[in-house]
């Protein structure tokens, strides 16, 4: 399953997006005004800058999520129909949870009120959800442009680890690597014919391996995605794979999607 980030930092994109929700409310207000001044009512410029600044800060406060959508559910064949469904999914519940949260805060800070009115707050959702989620569809679709455009560069990941074995110390080219099962406080490394044994937690291997070649498949095995040749669901919700020399290994059910995705993804 492809991992790239949107090429600037989370921090980065939030800024950009304080800047982005800004610019969006601003162009909203001198609407909201005009409606307020037409029928009489006195506008409180502080109150009104209140509210400019707190949902632009509200609206960044989203970006995160926004950045884990796109990096989660990649619009790349050929999953691309399912996870722009995702994504429109994602973006609904974010736009219905910033009004929800919007609302609560009005009701706090503006108003000393513990809870908002539920007339209040289904306003609030007939009237902006739509004009949100577009607003929000919008800065994912930046997102995505910009980390096509410019990917980040990717990890160096180490093309042989060094091991000690029997006292002396041994590199293992890690393409040479099949499958890797954990044995007590060992990991197996599976090298063809060959097994060797390393003094280490899975974990901390696997942090130290390329996750575009290697996918946890159990919390006890993980396997080389290039070594795998099929796939097949068993009738308990697990899977089991066959390796390219023959090696059959059980996938557990929480696992099996990302190896699907991973292997769709070569």
């Amino acid at each position: 399953m492809p991992t790239d980030t949107p090429t600037l930092s989370t921090r980065a994109w939030t800024g950009l997006a304080f800047l982005y929700w800004l610019a969006f409310m601003a162009v909203l207000v001198p609407g909201n005004l005009a409606g307020a001044l037409q029928a009489g009512a006195a506008v409180d410029w502080g109150r009104q800058a209140i509210r400019l600044l707190g949902a632009a800060t509200l609206g960044a406060s989203a970006t995160p999520a926004l950045l884990a959508l796109a990096r989660r559910f990649p619009l790349a064949r050929p999953l691309r129909a399912s996870h722009a469904a995702a994504q429109a999914l994602g973006v609904a519940g974010l736009a219905i949870g910033l009004i929800l949260v919007s609302c609560l805060l009005a009701a706090w800070l503006l108003e000393h009120r513990a809870l908002p009115a539920m007339a209040e707050v289904r306003q609030q959702l007939t009237a902006n959800s739509l004009l949100l989620i577009f607003s929000l569809a919008l800065l994912l679709a930046v997102i995505q442009v910009v980390g096509r455009a410019r990917p980040l560069a990717k990890t160096s990941w180490p093309a042989q680890l060094t091991i000690g074995e029997g006292g002396r110390l041994q590199v293992i080219a890690v393409a040479a690597i099949d499958w890797i099962e954990t044995q007590g406080n060992y990991q197996a490394l599976h090298l063809g014919p060959e097994t060797r044994l390393v003094r280490e937690t899975s974990a901390r291997l696997a942090a130290r391996l390329d996750p575009d070649r290697f996918v946890r498949i159990h919390r006890r095995a993980i396997v080389a995605v290039d070594r795998v040749r099929r796939l097949e669901p068993l009738a308990n919700g697990d899977a089991q794979v066959t390796l390219s020399d023959g090696v059959q290994l059980r996938v557990s059910r929480g696992h099996r999607q990302a190896l699907r995705e991973r292997m769709a993804s070569l």
